[in-house]
């Protein structure tokens, strides 16, 4: 079954739920090769679900995966952090 996709908006979304609630956001991520073998997915859990969701489309590398999963944590904290 393919994983139903989210933009990153809903990405730090997400973070931020879990974050919230005190997990190191870091480790929450599963980076998998995509069915072709050929890419990398990012995926990240549902907060009351027990469903993972496609962040964006597929990565060439590790690196990039990595990489836009660090943005988006950063997103999420600064977000955060930011008064209302």
């Amino acid at each position: 079954m393919d994983n139903q996709r989210v933009t990153e908006q809903q990405a730090v979304q997400l973070l931020k739920q879990w974050n919230g609630i005190g997990r190191d956001l870091s480790s929450l991520a599963k980076l998998s090769p995509a069915k072709d073998k050929q890419a990398i997915l990012l995926l990240l859990p549902g907060y009351l679900c027990n469903q993972w969701y496609q962040v964006g489309e597929a990565y060439s590398c590790y690196k990039e995966a990595l990489t836009c999963l660090g943005t988006l944590i950063d997103i999420s904290r600064t977000a955060t952090q930011l008064p209302n």
